[in-house]
Order: C-alpha cells, then sequence, then structure tokens
C-alpha cells in the first residue's frame, strides 16, 4: 500500500498526488506536523513529500514522482518532457510563496484555507497557523532574493503565458487529446495554491490556462 506523507500546502506533494490521481492508484495520506514532524520518525529526511511503498521509503518530489510513473502510472513522456518538468522545478514553483505569503496577513488568511479542519486540536492548530503565518513572508522574501524574482504577480503571469504558448501550444493538454507526465506536474504544482487565489488570477489571465486547468481538474485533483 502506498503511504504518502505531506503537507496540504506543499506545491511538490501536490505534484505527486496529480500523478496518483490520474493513475487511479490507491493510497493513504498521512498529514505532517509542521512543528517536529513527528510523522517522519522512521526517516531521516525531514522534508517533504516521502513515500512509502509497502517497507520502501521514496524521498524528494522528482524521484517519487519518476518511481511512480515506473512503477504505477505508465504517463506518456516525450522527448521535450524533462524541459518542462525542469521549468516545472526551477522557475514555476519559485512564485508560489511570494504570492500566497507576501506579509503576516496574507499568510494567516492563506493558512486558515490550508489547514483542515480537524487536522489539529483548536490551541495546536493556532499555534501552527501563527507561526507558519510568521515564517512563510520570512521565506518568500528569502526566495524572491534568491531566484531574482521582482514583480511576482507579473513573472507569474508571463510564466503562465509561457505554458499556454510554447508547452500547450492548441492542445487540449501537453500531452495532446489526453493528458501526460508534464501535464500532471504542471497541475500538480498549480494545484496546491487551489484555494488560495493564484489559481483564479492565472485563469482571469489567461483563457487558453483556465481550460486546460479545467480539464486537469477532475482527472488528477480527485
Amino acid at each position: 500500500m502506498l503511504t504518502l506523507y505531506q503537507f496540504n500546502s506543499c506545491p511538490f506533494c501536490w505534484k505527486v498526488r496529480s500523478l496518483l490521481n490520474y493513475a487511479k492508484q490507491p493510497y493513504d495520506i498521512v498529514e505532517v506536523t509542521p512543528m517536529g514532524m513527528q510523522e517522519l520518525d522512521f526517516t531521516d529526511h525531514a522534508k517533504v513529500p516521502v513515500l512509502k511503498d509497502d517497507d520502501k521509503v521514496i524521498v524528494e518530489s522528482a524521484a517519487i514522482v519518476d518511481y511512480i510513473n515506473e512503477h504505477y502510472a505508465q504517463a506518456p513522456k516525450s522527448e521535450d518532457s524533462k524541459r518542462w518538468t525542469d521549468w516545472v522545478d526551477e522557475t514555476l514553483v519559485h512564485y508560489l510563496p511570494p504570492l500566497i505569503h507576501p506579509n503576516f496577513t496574507t499568510s494567516w488568511k492563506n493558512f486558515g484555507a490550508i489547514m483542515l479542519a480537524d487536522q489539529y486540536p483548536a490551541f495546536k492548530g493556532f499555534i501552527v497557523r501563527l507561526g507558519g503565518s510568521i515564517v512563510m513572508p520570512k521565506v518568500a522574501k528569502r526566495m524572491k532574493a534568491k531566484y531574482d524574482i521582482n514583480d511576482e504577480k507579473t513573472e507569474f503571469l508571463a510564466a503562465i503565458d509561457q505554458w499556454s504558448d510554447e508547452g500547450l501550444t492548441d492542445k487540449s493538454f501537453y500531452g495532446g487529446d489526453k493528458p501526460d507526465f508534464v501535464d500532471c506536474s504542471v497541475f500538480g504544482v498549480l494545484r496546491s495554491g487551489d484555494q488560495l487565489g493564484i489559481v483564479d488570477m492565472a485563469k482571469n489571465h489567461n483563457s487558453t490556462f483556465a481550460a486546460w486547468y479545467d480539464r486537469c481538474y477532475p482527472i488528477m485533483s480527485e
């Protein structure tokens, strides 16, 4: 049985989930507590996602999705797939923290949407939400500096246009008439922010993207 250890808001975790959902592969989810991460006490890897396949432990999202695709999903890949999966990991994902956590107030609001209703007892939930709302704007600021992001909204929407113009190129999916490995990766990273404004922003900006996202949603989100 597959078990995914994750944060619900983690784009790399949703990249894994999207591929599993695409494959209609059953799996269990364990929501990891950010403070302490005691759910990961079986591994020295203190980051999510982590996938367990019975006794086998796979870490790092790129390795996990390759493992899932080899053993379960068999999603098609093309000669140009690596260009786009690298773009997801090295460009697209970096815009999300500055957009979702630009300041304490916005981060507090978004953590309210991210956190599952029964995830923590009330007081612990408050502490996790408060801690995240303090830490994540600092992470977002460091990410902007590290990746030379000056205007996260403008640059994010330019990335959405790039995906639509160069990736989709008037196709229903990157894979053509049916989604493939790349579609799952791009959709998964963006699905992590579905309730946090960034997907609506992208859909309102680019109708081609909006149609693609809506086609992917029932295939990869559930």
